[in-house]
């Protein structure tokens, strides 16, 4: 007799997402101008990045924000 065997796919919480979704805020004004995705294994620490801020109307440093 064949049994029927259903495989349980491993679907990760977004909690527990290896890429969550963060939030760029620039460091000057505070605007929240970028989303993106982050890899947690491989940079635990907050993210800063050089973008350019519409609101200033320049490149300033954008920091990951929660």
């Amino acid at each position: 007799m064949l049994e029927d065997r259903h495989e349980e796919t491993n679907v990760a919480s977004k909690s527990a997402d290896v890429r969550p979704k963060i939030t760029l805020a620039c460091s000057e004004c505070k605007e929240r101008n970028y989303i993106t995705k982050k890899n947690r294994r491989n940079t635990p620490d907050r993210l800063s990045i050089s973008k350019f801020c519409a609101r200033c109307g320049k490149h300033t440093e954008h920091r990951e924000t929660r």
